[in-house]
């Protein structure tokens, strides 16, 4: 669940784009700040799904099996043999209402080095939470195993006897199992810590009237915390790896204050190594610790926005983009848990962001205004993703230039 979570639950910082630099000598410290809260994600069909989902499994005869040891084990096959039962069938199933918060705050310090050429560096700093009520209901054939249990017959029979006690006491004893293979117990969670700072370079490449084309190159470095194999309901800060990203973004001028971006951007994620647990489709517990060797899917992602921004300070927009992960790849584990943790890693998401905020900017150029700062109040929503969060953010900045 921990690498479920690092896959689906870091969000990117985000903004509107744009192709504007700071003056030669001139630095912008920006304050941005992203809170969010995240209850569901979706499938591979883009079908909305608790949070959770992944701890909601089944609890089968042959599962309730595999957690004795080889006698108590065959001796609870033998009497489900007996009694002609299918140790495949389920008796019932586990529910987890998993909910997280995630709060970013990321100082952004730029400098214009030239009239053309902007550098900048993002430190953001995590504060995360998470909570998870787990339950169990047993289904028709559980109950039905249980009232069997009544039985003077059945009940003689020490396999089922303790069969019958796993189901009634599920949660407790799956708490104990994870205990017993080196995890945590499930619960409520919380952390604080640096993400992954960002390095970037803009270039303004073509600047007229009417257009301006700029170009953005960076590296992301993984100083954030990872996701902790032992942690089931735990949030990474990071994701472990070196990140390389370009973007390419174009700026029109509509004239009265109106403006047209679009923009481009690919980010190549460079192979690493990290502690996972190798889970299988069957086994999710009884499962070791490998230092394994990954490579997450490389991510590009395209908008558009439309901004206004009148003489008077106001600035207001609206924009869409479209965002793509490609599939996670595993090496030195085994091939049913490569499987198992690459499946449904490809992600696709399309959200919409609305921003409206000040700018002291023209004022200031009128001499009417002593410090030349922004501030800016952007909403972001999840208009359909696969295999993503539903991630809808509220994001605020506050900028000033000296």
């Amino acid at each position: 669940m921990g690498t479920t979570l690092c896959t689906l639950l870091a969000p990117p910082v985000l903004a509107f784009e744009s192709t504007k630099v700071l003056p030669q000598g001139v630095r912008g410290l920006n304050l941005r700040m992203v809170d969010t809260s995240i209850s569901q994600k979706t499938n591979s069909q883009g079908k909305g799904l608790p949070l959770g989902s992944p701890l909601s499994q089944d609890l089968t005869f042959k599962k309730i099996a595999n957690g004795e040891d080889t006698i108590k084990a065959n001796l609870l096959r033998g009497f489900l043999l007996g009694e002609k039962i299918d140790e495949n069938a389920s008796v019932g199933a586990f529910s987890a209402d998993l909910k997280a918060r995630l709060q970013v705050t990321a100082p952004i310090l730029s400098y214009g080095v030239s009239s053309r050429w902007t550098v900048a560096v993002a430190v953001p700093y995590y504060r995360a939470a998470t909570n998870v009520a787990i339950g169990f209901r047993p289904n028709q054939q559980g109950q039905d195993f249980l009232a069997a249990l009544s039985r003077p017959q059945v009940n003689q029979v020490a396999a089922a006897r303790e069969a019958g006690e796993k189901i009634n006491q599920a949660v407790s004893k799956l708490n104990a199992k994870l205990l017993d293979n080196g995890f945590a117990s499930l619960g409520s969670w919380e952390d604080q810590g640096l993400g992954d700072i960002t390095v970037a370079g803009k270039y303004l490449a073509l600047e007229s009237s009417r257009m301006s084309v700029a170009t953005t190159t960076g590296v992301v470095a993984p100083t954030g915390r990872t996701d902790d194999p032992d942690l089931l309901t735990d949030l990474p800060f990071g994701d472990g790896q070196w990140d390389l990203f370009g973007l390419l973004a174009s700026d029109q001028e509509l004239g009265k204050g109106w403006s047209l971006n679009e923009y481009g951007k690919y980010t190549h994620q460079v192979s690493g190594r990290k502690k996972i647990r190798e889970v299988t489709a069957d086994e999710k517990i009884e499962v070791p610790v490998t230092d394994a060797g990954f490579k997450l899917g490389d991510k590009w992602e395209t908008g558009i926005s439309l901004k206004w921004q009148p003489a008077f300070g106001l600035t207001a927009g609206v924009g869409t983009n479209f965002q793509r992960k490609l599939s996670d790849r595993y090496q030195g584990v085994s091939r049913d848990s490569s499987s198992e943790l690459e499946k449904d890693t490809e992600q696709t998401q399309q959200l919409a962001e609305t921003s409206l905020g000040y700018s002291t900017l023209p004022l200031f150029r009128a001499g009417r205004a002593p410090v030349p700062m922004e501030a800016q109040l952007t909403l972001v929503r999840s208009l359909a993703s696969r295999n993503s969060p539903v991630t809808n953010l509220t994001q605020f900045d506050l900028s000033v230039f000296f």
